[in-house]
């Protein structure tokens, strides 16, 4: 975590609460951002008081890491094996635990669900306050919460065939009246407003149908063992036949092997109702990075099961369980005489052991893909930039340019007719900005800080950082950016009208020829064009190349600005 480098999703939430007002991030930004308040609320506390960036958001992140790890260790009962090797794996160390965003405190609230439901009418508030925690920690979280309600509350009705036992127990009940009122709210203050980005996905992608059937079929595959699929989003993942055949056949024994023991256990709608909800809810937005949800539910469900029951002999299918015996695994004899009571008692005892080995190896092989995956992904993320942010805000930092006038590219891409035949329309919005500069921005409150310091030591000097080239002025204590949507630091998710990306274009241009122009684009001649500048006044440099891993995977681009020559002349004087 210490070498860890924020990328866009952590710093958008940290400028969100430092930058945004408690009326818009309880009521305003959760319908654009798609997440209940929570994790804003948190970050704010440290955000608003003024503390360093990473420190802040590293600090709230070990507290939550921690309390999923804690779980995962002194609750869950799973073999010693398990319990310490949980806590490295990829979604759980790396994905959820190094980088932060809401999902290790999720994770941890699955886990305290996991926890708390055999006790659950014992103890219904311990559940239902849980499951209000899973709530307030993102969207999917509701889903999840919504299907473990409705399968606590069927269970109470089948199990005393009376609607009466609905309000037999007036604590339980009033438990449930208390999620059913946190459900209800966060769902309504989550709800996207038509000009979101994002409502309506993208052309030519995966249909509603194939995407749920990958969330049964290849999903649980590539949350436990393969690696086909980059972090891409569910909509556009495109799979081989034979990593396709691999991931179903690979799903199918993950179920099979799951549904026969919650079977057995009588847990067979703990199991499938709120993985299907979520399949229901999750499969328009999905994306691969959200694989370590499913990963933490999958873990829960073997939580409940053994809670329930141990693993036993009979939990094998017989051919199978006679197969293993009959390999030697499990010893049949003793010495000397083998219906004797120390034959007896040393028999059962090699046959303990050689269970417990063999349940132990195959605890390793199954989760060796992911501890391996976190082995690469924490050896890239300590060797190579991450984001690129702490080297954008280096360069400008180290040369003084907090108060040039930096534009960014936004997102445009023009129709398109692909060689398969498919055809996707153009798309512009002018709110989305380059995502090196908003990973950036929060360093710059910090910089702003330690210039006003600056200022008052070596204004003698006559160098006082801040002086702003074209006389206009600019607060880099929000943001490196100009001509960004009312001056906010952070993405706005809001999709502009066409009149509205006229206007804003045709402003941005008024102010002249800013001394950077920032993003990555194939067509930077439409920018240049629109913003009526001259792309022979500027130059293109590379800032920083950053190295992202995912899995074994590492995906490697360039950050790059273009630069005007005047300004670049004058930086290379330096």
């Amino acid at each position: 975590m210490a070498f860890h480098e924020p990328w866009f999703d952590e710093a958008q939430s940290w400028l969100i609460a430092r930058d945004a007002s408690f009326h818009d991030i309880l009521l305003v930004r959760p319908h654009y951002e798609g997440h209940p308040p929570l994790w804003w609320l948190m970050l704010s506390i440290p955000a608003k008081l003024g503390v360093p960036y990473e420190i802040g958001l590293k600090g709230i992140q070990l507290a939550c890491a921690a309390l999923m790890a804690g779980l995962l260790i002194f609750r869950a009962p799973f073999p010693p094996v398990a319990v310490a090797l949980l806590p490295f794996t990829y979604f759980m160390c790396f994905q959820y635990g190094v980088t932060s965003r809401p999902y290790a405190l999720m994770c941890a609230a699955i886990f305290l669900v996991a926890d708390c439901w055999a006790t659950r009418d014992q103890h219904p508030w311990r559940l239902a306050l849980s499951l209000t925690l899973l709530c307030c920690t993102s969207s999917y979280g509701i889903a999840l919460a919504c299907a473990v309600a409705l399968v606590w509350v069927a269970r109470t009705v089948l199990q005393a065939r009376s609607l009466r036992a609905l309000i037999a127990d007036p604590h339980r009940f009033a438990a449930w009246l208390v999620l059913m009122v946190a459900g209800i709210v966060l769902t309504v203050c989550i709800l996207p407003y038509p000009d979101t980005f994002g409502a309506t996905p993208g052309a030519n992608g995966n249909s509603i149908v194939a995407k749920f059937l990958m969330f049964w079929l290849v999903l649980p595959s590539e949350s436990l063992f393969t690696s086909f699929a980059g972090d891409v989003s569910l909509h556009g993942m495109r799979l081989g036949v034979l990593p396709m055949v691999v991931c179903v056949v690979l799903s199918a024994l993950v179920w099979a092997v799951l549904i026969r023991l919650a079977h057995r256990r009588g847990d067979l709608d703990i199991l499938l109702v709120p993985y299907l909800l979520f399949a229901v809810c999750a499969v328009r937005y999905f994306s691969m990075h959200h694989l370590g949800i499913l990963f933490a539910l999958l873990v829960a469900d073997w939580w409940i099961v053994l809670r329930d029951r141990p693993l036993e002999a009979a939990d094998m299918p017989e051919r199978l369980r006679l197969r293993i015996e009959g390999c030697g695994l499990f010893r049949r004899g003793g010495k000397g005489d083998p219906t004797s009571d120390a034959g007896s008692r040393w028999r059962n005892a090699a046959g303990v052991r050689n269970a417990a080995a063999l349940r132990n190896a195959v605890i390793v092989v199954l989760l060796l893909p992911s501890l391996c995956w976190n082995v690469a992904a924490a050896a890239c993320d300590v060797r190579y930039d991450y984001s690129g942010a702490r080297a954008v805000a280096s360069f400008v930092e180290r040369n003084g340019l907090e108060h040039d006038r930096w534009v960014s590219f936004w997102r445009y891409f023009p129709e398109t007719t692909w060689p398969d035949g498919s055809h996707t329309p153009r798309q512009e919005d002018t709110h989305r900005y380059s995502w090196a500069v908003i990973a950036a921005n929060p360093y710059f409150d910090d910089f702003a800080r330690g210039a006003a310091q600056d200022s008052a030591r070596g204004s003698a000097s006559g160098h006082v950082r801040g002086r702003v080239r074209d006389g206009s002025s600019h607060d880099a204590a929000h943001g490196l950016l100009d001509c960004t949507y009312r001056g906010r630091s952070y993405e706005p998710n809001q999709v502009p009208t066409a009149a509205q990306m006229n206007q804003e274009i045709k402003s941005c241009a008024a102010k002249g020829e800013p001394e950077f122009v920032i993003g990555d684009t194939d067509f930077p001649d439409y920018y240049f064009n629109r913003l009526g500048y001259r792309m022979r006044d500027y130059r293109k440099i590379t800032i920083a190349t950053k190295h992202t891993p995912w899995k074994t995977w590492v995906t490697t681009a360039d950050i790059t600005t273009y630069v005007r020559t005047d300004v670049l002349r004058a930086l290379r004087l330096r």
